[in-house]
């Protein structure tokens, strides 16, 4: 067994260091040179060259991609045909083992699960095709490491702003009074930047002359790495790192120099590290085919794809915690995963609700015993000193006190009043109607298209606010009933795969946070089978004729659907018996053969 998941995971790193042979960093095309004063001397015509020598200078035609050039289309495919195959590989193993014969096939069926699993993981990057050809994602990295390595000047109302009056002083003007800019400091639309150009000292009275230089320096790096990309990048919504994960954002940032190909490519490994190690640490704790549903469930999903965040700059690492703390909770190793739930949660908010099952566990059986049970004095113990050094670590980064806090909630409280087309969960179906939808609302006249449709949503939520929050209440009672007397990992894989979907309202890059529903499958097995489903289902969605932002209220229905679908598989057998009478425990296992893990 050993010897096999050495074998896959080498062949795993060894197909991601191939795909780096791809160009790292997508370049610009070079700007036209300055003209020439015309020389008035008159010049004789050029010789004409024989039209057999003009023909052979045309460009040809270039030859019909091959069929196994990649593609979007053909990426997606093969990933839906991977996953199709893992699923029937895994039905047909349990059913050998039902039927006395799991040892039929047995090294060669666990190979090509541990084959899918490595595929899975490699799929997500687009088997080494990363953004069409270029692994970094310049983009988020203009966001996230200036956001990052100038935050005590910049906080998180200042990125355009500064960025304007800089890109003034390097190129004039003109350029910046012709586009419009979001205003992330108060009303999150878009609109002009007159004002900020009247009033260039609000930007810079918060640098020092040497940090506004070396500003200007990684401004003029991003604007021409994006290019014609660059207006369209300031209508984004700035950086928002939470003051936790800026310890590490800020220093790596500030320790990597200036931007460069070559930092942004070191920087953007961060990332792939993380990812690999998360899923190392799901094999661990949880085995062959649970690795293999995760990894297949991370390449398949479409929110989530590498699109959005592949290539970019620590964007992964609240996942990476709050994923790898769950398979140490497996592990009995309550205090180590109680520090790293903490810190996912720190370093994305969201995540805690990964901490919130335990800590519903906790209360209870505390109620009940009037003492708390080891396991949860051990992962307190470690969110508590996790919590005590982030904490500071925070402040002394920032260059601030707990004003960082209160800037930070109000950035929080600002987005979640901006609605986007992206956004998804039990929130946004609430939200939605299908009059009210961009189709029908967006206004191409206004500076910012999507105003009166963000309008409409809002109002259309505060309607049914109510509704929101009873059928959380629901949700959680159900978490509660679930996982009171199971162990602690239980409780944190189904509380964040249930809760964030319906409490949250999170743009859809954010939703490979479900890979730990993978984890139930030692509860129950189908669990894993409808993860995969979900993310296969997650593209047929894609293919309906309706626009974006229709087609995330679906994938964001599917999902909290998936959750609910959880929760009553779970609490079957105790409807079952409350029937008999019989005192069984709340959650009946699925046969687990020991040997394959």
């Amino acid at each position: 067994m050993t010897r096999t998941r050495t074998h896959i995971l080498a062949a795993a790193l060894g197909l991601f260091v191939l795909g780096l042979g791809a160009p790292v960093v997508a370049e610009e095309a070079p700007a036209p040179s300055a003209p020439t004063i015309a020389d008035p001397t008159p010049v004789a015509p050029a010789p004409a060259r024989p039209l057999a020598k003009q023909l052979a200078n045309v460009r040809k035609t270039p030859p019909e991609p091959s069929i196994f050039s990649y593609t979007e289309a053909k990426g997606n495919a093969l990933k839906i045909a991977f996953a199709v195959a893992l699923l029937g590989l895994l039905v047909w193993g349990w059913q050998l083992e039902d039927s006395g014969q799991r040892r039929k096939w047995r090294r060669a069926r666990r190979f090509a699960i541990g084959f899918l699993g490595v595929m899975g993981v490699y799929g997500w990057f687009n088997y080494g095709k990363f953004h069409n050809g270029n692994f970094v994602h310049v983009w988020e990295h203009y966001h996230y490491y200036v956001g990052a390595k100038y935050f005590p000047e910049l906080r998180y109302a200042r990125l355009y702003e500064c960025s304007a009056i800089a890109e003034v002083e390097l190129y004039g003007r003109d350029r910046v009074a012709a586009r419009s800019m979001r205003d992330i400091a108060h009303t999150n639309l878009i609109g002009s930047t007159d004002d900020i150009l009247a009033h260039p000292e609000r930007c810079k009275e918060h640098f020092s002359d040497a940090r506004w230089s070396a500003f200007k320096k990684d401004t003029s790096f991003f604007i021409g790495k994006l290019g014609g990309r660059w207006a369209e990048s300031q209508k984004d919504h700035g950086f928002n790192g939470t003051p936790w994960w800026n310890i590490t954002g800020s220093i790596a940032a500030n320790l990597i120099g200036p931007a460069s190909d070559n930092s942004m490519f070191v920087l953007a490994l961060l990332d792939p590290l993380l990812i690999v190690g998360m899923f190392a640490g799901i094999w661990w704790a949880f085995g062959l085919e649970i690795f293999a549903v995760a990894a297949t469930f991370f390449a398949v999903n479409f929110p989530s794809r590498y699109y959005w965040n592949g290539g970019a700059f620590l964007r992964y690492d609240y996942l990476a915690f709050s994923v790898f703390g769950i398979c140490l909770l497996k592990k009995q190793k309550g205090a180590w995963g109680g520090a790293l739930l903490a810190a996912g949660a720190a370093y994305r908010l969201f995540p805690l609700f990964f901490a919130v099952g335990p800590a519903l566990q906790g209360g209870w059986r505390f109620f009940k015993e009037r003492a708390l049970a080891p396991e949860h004095r051990k992962i307190l113990l470690g969110a508590v000193l996790a919590t005590a050094v982030l904490v500071p670590g925070s402040m002394i980064v920032g260059k601030g006190g707990p004003e960082l806090y209160s800037e930070f909630a109000q950035n929080t409280e600002k987005h979640a009043h901006t609605p986007l087309t992206n956004h998804m969960g039990l929130r946004t179906l609430i939200s939605w109607r299908p009059w009210d939808n961009a189709k029908h609302l967006k206004d191409a006249s206004m500076d910012d298209p999507f105003q009166t449709w963000k309008e409409h949503r809002i109002e259309n939520y505060e309607r049914l606010r109510w509704l929101f929050v009873a059928l959380n209440l629901v949700f959680l009672w159900g978490v509660w009933r679930t996982t009171r007397d199971e162990p602690a990992w239980v409780a944190a894989a189904l509380c964040g795969v249930v809760m964030i979907p319906a409490a949250t309202e999170l743009t859809c890059y954010y939703y490979a946070f479900m890979i730990p529903g993978a984890f139930l499958m030692e509860k129950r097995r189908e669990a894993g089978l409808w993860l995969i489903l979900l993310a296969i289902g997650t593209h047929a969605i894609t293919r309906l004729p309706i626009w974006d932002d229709d087609k995330y209220v679906w994938m964001g229905l599917a999902s909290v659907a998936y959750g609910w679908l959880l929760i009553w598989a779970l609490l079957q057998p105790q409807a079952a018996n409350a029937v008999e009478g019989a005192p069984k425990p709340a959650l009946q296992p699925a046969p687990v053969n020991k040997r394959r893990r």
